[in-house]
Parts: structure tokens; C-alpha cells; sequence
């Protein structure tokens, strides 16, 4: 928590630097509460790695950005669609969210692995080794975990739990009612920092590995805001890097 408190100090001066010149804000969809070490609600105020990020792209820009807690991905981007969010964070493009978003350029990257409770025993060469032998797994409810999983979840309806938090998943990892969940390596890392029940199945490849944008709802954004917050997100790249370079 050291960590994220130190975030949030930063965020405060660049929110404020920022807001002088606010000529259009944006309201930004959050879709967990409790995402560490992206996204942590402190007192009704998000702090985090992609709430730093944020004010590193926008701060000293025309635009402002306010956030606000949706109970999960799902629900986040369909108050994009409806024009009730304006801007959505950590997404993976994907052409279905493309009839009803812009994608921004690429801010940082994900990598999704299958996690485990240490004291299970599974020989498993991969998430479709397995669904195929009938363990289940947990993940969060309107995530996009690459086409395979696309095609998986389809096939195992009755294998995947899909929950709304991340301190869900863990929650059910840890008392042994799901066999595996699918999480991002970063927040992974930082559920094993506090949890000795927990560790990643190394005999897997990962779950999907991609490049990760803004989306920016078509009913409130026009192609020009498109075009400034990309100039602002290679801007930054270096920073945004460093950023998201570890736990």
C-alpha cells in the first residue's frame, strides 16, 4: 500500500495542474474498486498505476478527466455505448467494442496468467488442457481474454465463473471453491505479496498477452479528440513505461 499511497500524492498535484486550462472533461469509466496496483478506491478517490498513468497523459492538457466506480467491465462499457461514460482505461481492442468506441494508441501491455492455490496439485499444459479436464476456472465478467478464450467459453459455460472483482477471484482461490483464475501478471504479483495460499501455474504459457488502449465512446469524443490524446500518450511513452515496468 506504501506504493499506491505515494501515486496518489502525485495524483492530486497533477489533477490540479491539469484542471487550469479544462476544456472538456471526460468522465472515466472504472470497472473495480479494488485492482491493485491499477486501480484502488481510497476514500471514494481512485488511486493506483492506470489512475497515475491517466494524469501523466492528461495533465497540463486541455482535457480533464474525473473518475468514477462501475461494478465491472461489462457495465463500464455499456455507459460508454449509451454516451453516459465518456472514456474507458486497460482495454484490449477488440472489433465488437470498436462499433461503439475509438481505440487510442497503445499505453502500456498485459500479460494474463492462470493462477492456483499452492497447496493444489494439477498437471495442466494450458488453459484448454484445462477446461478439458474439468477444473474450473474464474474471470472478470465483459473482459476480453483473447480469441481462444473467446472460443473456450463457449465450449465450458458451466467451467467459468465470471465475477465482478479481482478480491473475488482471490477470495474464491483461496478457499478452494474454483480451481484456477485468469488475472493480469501485475495484479497477480501484488495478491501473492499478500497471500501465501497463492502462487501463478509456471506450467502454463499465459492465458493471452496484448497491447492495452483507451477507448473513447463515439457518442461523446470526435476523431480530433482521438488524434490529441494519442499525440499526448507518445508524449509520455517513456514515463507510461517506466510506470508499468513492475509492481
Amino acid at each position: 500500500m506504501h506504493r499506491l499511497k505515494k501515486y496518489g500524492v502525485y495524483l492530486l498535484v497533477a489533477l490540479s495542474f491539469g484542471s487550469t486550462a479544462c476544456e472538456k472533461r471526460f468522465f472515466v469509466a472504472s470497472h473495480d474498486t479494488y485492482w491493485p496496483p491499477y486501480v484502488v478506491n481510497v476514500d471514494g478517490h481512485a488511486q493506483g498505476k492506470e489512475v497515475t498513468a491517466l494524469w501523466l497523459i492528461f495533465a497540463g492538457s486541455p482535457y480533464c478527466v474525473q473518475v468514477e466506480f462501475l461494478p465491472n467491465t461489462e457495465r463500464a462499457f455499456v455507459e460508454q455505448t449509451k454516451g453516459r461514460m465518456d472514456l474507458g482505461w486497460a482495454a484490449s481492442f477488440t472489433e465488437k467494442r470498436a462499433e461503439h468506441v475509438y481505440f487510442s494508441d497503445s499505453y502500456r501491455n498485459e500479460v494474463m496468467w492462470l493462477y492456483q492455490h499452492k497447496n493444489k496439485q494439477y498437471n495442466v499444459k494450458n488453459l484448454q488442457d484445462a477446461l478439458e479436464q474439468g477444473y474450473t476456472v474464474a474471470a472478470h465478467v465483459g473482459s476480453y481474454y483473447g480469441e481462444q478464450f473467446e472460443h473456450l467459453k463457449s465450449i465450458y459455460p458451466k467451467q467459468i465463473i465470471f465475477t465482478g472483482a479481482a478480491k473475488t477471484r482471490f477470495a474464491l482461490l483461496a478457499k478452494q471453491r474454483v480451481d484456477f483464475i485468469i488475472e493480469d501478471q501485475l495484479v497477480g504479483e501484488y495478491f501473492i505479496s499478500q497471500s501465501n495460499t497463492i502462487k501463478r501455474v509456471n506450467t502454463t504459457t499465459y492465458v493471452n498477452k496484448g497491447s492495452i488502449h483507451l477507448m473513447l465512446s463515439k457518442n461523446t469524443s470526435t476523431m480530433q479528440d482521438v488524434i490529441e490524446v494519442n499525440k499526448l500518450i507518445q508524449s509520455r511513452k517513456a514515463q507510461l513505461a517506466e510506470l508499468f515496468e513492475k509492481l
